[in-house]
């Protein structure tokens, strides 16, 4: 520790820290425009300006100046008050007075320091920039007239984003803050750069002129998109959430949203929303009351107890906990099914099967904190951007500040790729067993089997015929990526999971578990296996039981059930199977098979619009509860805004599904909370006030087994395409189509094809192409690039029009054909 005194106050701090972390630390605050704790020091705006004993004869500014020993420093005398003052004049020597119609008036750094200083004139004059203004896309406008360069726009999309967009071009006075080629901005719209501008440079279209930042009401929540479970704070005004409001010093992402999370909560305030109960009568939806609505759902659900079997329930992970653990007590409790699923059937494997094989938990035995923590990452697929943009900026901190090497296995190669140091290795689609299974037997062959390991002669017979060709690599890769892994002191798995990826099930959980058992990467900090679930609340649905047990069935033998008779009611709690399960059609069919179906959601969706029933739900902002990561923190959901129309919460529906089955009754979603802390054991001890901001990671303990699978191996088909699914950035689920921000940027589903399959095919960038399999044909757009790799094509799979679900069925791989329209 280093001991300094700050205006008369003793502080003892960290060696590394700068005179603006030691003023901060003792509750001295020091002016500054171009800070930000994520980012490296930059110290351009001189605002920071003190004085220090030991170099009297000048200013220095306190964000760039380290600490020494016995420093005294001084940040408030009239030398340091006339230097501010100074540079806030020179600031708005360029700067417009236009405050008055700005968004950022009232949150703007510029603003407030000028009227804390009493800058009420300017001795100096020159005339105001005239660049003009970039509206070019919908998200974020640029008004480069307002820039003071401080550079944090720049810092935060090269140092967090690994984007670039921006750069400092020109010198002196006309220095300005562009574009590659000074051009429209072009990105990934994110929104970082508007999060940090101190000014209204850069300010978020979709906010532009709803609300000034001090009429907002401010809710700190927890996201509603992917399972990394970053903090938010709403802005809301009468009933609506307007935007997102920046805090660095909220959550473990310090504040950082993706364009989801940013740009994607529209769907909150969507006209499009569902108000009034609708029953079907005469072959058509119509409007009725909540009673009328409700005694259907109960009498056709209280008729289902005589027959439990015949009765099943699918609902979404971005459900709540107490919600999910009070949709098992309905369904599996009161009503006596097993057949409950939350889409696990399809997509969450990993967790409910691999996970507990091969650790004796329905959990990952990592955190994301690992993440940096750890010597090299290990990526299954380089999506981990795409799926979890915020995970995405985790590891390019850990690889660019804290020198973590990364090794990606992955279909394809996509952003992660560029990071420094990384090395991809590109495998034939689907065969990520198989490229499992050929680096344990690497490992073992190269003799870098972990002291101890139990179960090892039954790996090893399992694993006897693995090779590399089965994965498409050469043996040189694989045998390269388990020396580097098995090697490092310290690594960490990462594995996406969700609908858009089948294959990532239990068989992959267990064969890249068995890898880290294998090395000794279980059990101690930056190592492990981080298994990232799809939605918010896709480890909650887990810990809350929402999977078949016993003889129940899982999602896709509900839809099957459905087919044949054997399911006559199905309740639906916010999935939409018919577009985010495979095999569409198939789905289709069953659905309008089955006799009773009840659909609670938020908007009338392609499953929603087949049902008997459906019930308005209300959005995470409209409710509290607690969501759990992928990292097993439980964190508080607060609501931020009245319910829409007569729209009920989930928790509300239920429970009085509960009362009328005959079941318990809850005065509050908090008492559901205090029945899981008391019943489900990972959460023992847990309470919703003792969450606070924070939230709590939940303990686990990891019993690591070798669990043997056997890869299975699908045969090319002569003169198609290999087809593989995935997430955009964009979009999570079939949710983000109800978002603004999301629709603006991607709004139409696509295919990725590799230059050189379409130029054969004939086919260029927007082209529309058919893309046929034999479950069916879409038709969509072209993308066209290099990411790629040749006899490959990628597709999102969120969208109702041009739904890939139409031509695929399930299996890891579809072989398809792509014609030009």
């Amino acid at each position: 520790m280093v001991n300094l005194t700050i205006n008369g106050k003793q502080v003892a701090v960290e060696k590394d820290a700068t005179i603006y972390d030691a003023a901060k630390a003792c509750g001295i605050k020091i002016p500054i425009l171009c800070h930000d704790k994520k980012l490296h020091p930059f110290g351009g705006c001189r605002m920071c300006l003190v004085e220090v004993e030991q170099m009297k004869g000048r200013l220095i500014p306190a964000c760039t100046t380290p600490v020494t020993e016995g420093m005294i420093v001084q940040t408030t005398t009239d030398e340091i008050v006339k230097a501010r003052k100074l540079v806030l004049e020179l600031l708005l020597l360029k700067h417009p007075i236009d405050c008055p119609v700005c968004d950022a008036a009232g949150d703007c750094d510029l603003q407030n320091l000028t009227y804390e200083y009493k800058v009420n004139m300017n001795r100096f004059v020159d005339e105001k920039f005239n660049h003009e203004i970039d509206y070019e896309n919908p998200l974020i406008e640029r008004d480069m007239n307002r820039c003071i360069h401080c550079g944090k726009c720049a810092r935060i999309c090269d140092e967090i984003v690994s984007y670039g967009a921006y750069t400092f071009i020109n010198r002196g006075i006309e220095a300005k803050m562009g574009t590659e080629f000074d051009g429209p901005l072009n990105c990934e719209f994110c929104g970082s750069c508007v999060s940090v501008c101190p000014v209204g440079a850069l300010n978020s279209r979709p906010f532009k002129f709803k609300a000034r930042w001090w009429a907002l009401q401010k809710t700190k929540s927890v996201c509603s998109y992917c399972g990394t479970g970053c903090q938010l704070t709403l802005g809301s005004k009468d009933g609506k959430v307007l935007t997102t409001i920046y805090d660095e010093n909220q959550g473990f992402h310090n504040g950082q949203l993706c364009t989801r999370g940013r740009f994607g909560y529209q769907f909150v305030n969507s006209d499009k929303r569902l108000t009034t109960p609708l029953v079907r009568k005469n072959g058509k939806l119509q409007e009725a009351t909540w009673e009328e609505a409700l005694a259907e759902v109960t009498s056709r659900l209280s008729a289902g107890k005589s027959d439990p079997a015949s009765v099943a329930a699918l609902a979404t992970p971005r459900l709540t906990n107490e919600e999910l653990f009070l949709l098992e007590k309905v369904f599996r409790g009161t009503i006596g099914t097993d057949n409950i699923d939350h889409s696990a059937g399809f997509a969450h494997e990993a967790l409910t099967k691999g996970a507990v094989a091969s650790f004796g938990v329905a959990a990952s035995p990592s955190e994301i904190a690992d993440i940096q923590k750890s010597n090299l990452l290990l990526v299954v697929k380089s999506d981990a951007y795409e799926t979890h943009p915020v995970i995405g900026f985790e590891i390019n901190l850990g690889v660019k500040r804290k020198g973590v090497a990364i090794r990606i296995v992955s279909d394809k190669k996509g952003k992660l790729t560029r990071l420094p140091g990384a090395k991809t290795t590109v495998h034939t689609p689907g065969s990520e067993v198989a490229l499992f299974n050929a680096l344990c037997k690497s490992v073992i062959d190269q003799g870098l089997v972990a002291e101890g390991v139990a179960g090892l002669d039954a790996l090893k017979a399992a694993v006897a015929d693995a090779t590399a060709e089965k994965a498409g690599v050469t043996a040189e890769e694989i045998a390269a990526v388990a020396k580097d892994y098995a090697t490092a002191e310290k690594a960490l798995i990462i594995l996406p999971i969700g609908l858009g990826y089948p294959g990532h099930n239990a068989a992959l959980a267990s064969a890249a578990a068995n890898l880290a058992i294998l090395t000794g990467k279980i059990g101690k900090e930056g190592s492990g296996l981080l298994i990232m679930g799809e939605k918010n609340n896709s480890q909650g649905a887990v810990d809350m039981g929402i999977y078949p047990k016993g003889t129940g069935l899982a999602a896709s033998a509900i839809i099957d059930g459905c087919a044949n008779g054997n399911v006559k009611t199905l309740f639906v709690a916010g999935e939409n199977p018919v577009v985010s399960y495979p095999n569409r059609k198939k789905v289709e069919k069953a659905l309008e098979n089955v006799e009773f179906m009840v659909v609670a959601d938020l908007f009338l969706t392609e499953t929603a619009a087949l049902a008997d029933v459906v019930l308005p739900a209300c959005s995470f902002a409209e409710k509290n509860g607690t969501f759990t990561s992928l990292g097993r923190r439980v964190q508080n959901v607060r609501k931020a805004i009245p319910a829409v129309g007569l729209a009920k919460t989930d928790f509300e529906i239920l429970n009085a599904l509960s009362q009328a089955l005959g079941g318990a009754r809850y005065n509050n979603q908090g008492e559901v909370f205090t029945e899981i802390a008391a019943t489900v054991p990972a959460y023992k001890g847990l309470s919703q006030a003792g969450l606070k901001d924070e939230g709590a990671v939940y303990p686990v303990a990891v019993a690591a087994k070798l669990v043997p699978v056997q890869a299975k191996t699908a045969a090319p088909a002569a003169g198609k395409l290999a087809m593989v699914t995935g997430s955009a950035l964009y979009h999570c689920g079939t949710m983000s189509r109800f978002g603004e921000g999301p629709m603006y940027v991607c709004p139409d589903a696509y295919a990725e094809l590799n230059v050189a399959d379409a130029s054969a095919l004939k086919i260029a960038e927007g082209d529309q192409v058919t893309v046929t399999s034999a479950t069916g044909a879409v038709q969509v757009a072209a993308k066209v690039g290099k990411r790629v790799p040749q006899g490959v094509v990628f597709s999102p799979y969120h969208f109702g029009e041009g739904s890939v679900n139409t031509i695929t069925d399930g299996a890891e791989v579809t072989y398809v054909t792509v014609a030009k329209k």
